[in-house]
């Protein structure tokens, strides 16, 4: 092997290693900051507006991240723990704010560092995120800050558990009724905002409710309706 082959073989590891290192800093960070100030689904925006350190460490981490070095997997847990992270970040710095909406083009602003480049939260979730993983669960695992979001996980997406997570929480959140409950009487089931928004994700070769059913365990029984209810935008706080 030529000297020149090896100093690229060389340089080549090394790049690898530095973004496996970029990547374990993120998620030992992620998971300091959402085992102690997550509970419940409820974020401590106070507390972390006062120690900022995890949140600080996970985010300088996410700007030397390079995702072409990653795997599948890293790189979908990683990206939704970054569109999560980012939210309390925008959160943060605006804290005491008692909605997302309180901050004019909360989801649209490109002020998050991914990398090399500056996104925003909308560009995130569907220019990056779904478009390289178009994965209809990940509308569970991207809270978005508000009360009718899908509850935030105490526990941070990894590689490993990925796949696990996503199908825990689709099914922890299509059994939620404050995101789908069904009227008996009425032969209605009055199902998250979220349904109605990304209808076209839910509903390939299939009806709403079908997709419904295949995470229910009380099962929605024929000739039910759908209607959608109000998104509730208060904080997700504590």
């Amino acid at each position: 092997m030529s000297l020149r082959i090896r100093i690229l073989v060389l340089m080549i590891l090394g790049s690898f290693a530095f973004a496996k290192a970029q990547l374990s800093t993120f998620s030992t960070a992620t998971k300091e900051l959402l085992n102690n100030q997550v509970a419940n689904g409820n974020v401590n925006y106070a507390a972390i507006k006062k120690n900022p350190q995890n949140l600080d460490l996970a985010l300088k981490s996410l700007e030397k991240i390079e995702l072409d070095q990653l795997t599948n997997n890293e790189s979908k847990a990683l990206l939704i723990n970054a569109y999560n992270l980012f939210v309390i970040k925008g959160v943060v710095d605006h804290y005491p704010i008692k909605s997302v909406m309180d901050k004019d083009n909360f989801f649209d602003e490109k002020v998050y560092t991914l990398g090399s480049q500056k996104v925003s939260l909308n560009q995130l979730e569907k220019e990056i995120l779904l478009k390289r993983f178009p994965d209809e669960r990940l509308h569970f695992a991207l809270v978005c800050g508000a009360v009718s979001c899908p509850p935030l996980s105490m526990k941070p997406y990894t590689a490993e558990n990925v796949e696990f997570m996503l199908k825990k929480t689709t099914k922890a959140a299509i059994n939620n009724p404050n995101l789908v409950k069904l009227d008996m009487h009425e032969k209605k089931v009055y199902a998250s905002k979220i349904f109605d928004w990304y209808n076209a994700d839910f509903t390939k070769n299939q009806t709403l409710i079908e997709y419904l059913n295949r995470y229910r365990e009380d099962m929605i029984p024929d000739g039910f309706v759908v209607q959608f209810m109000n998104y509730d935008w208060a904080l997700n706080g504590k």
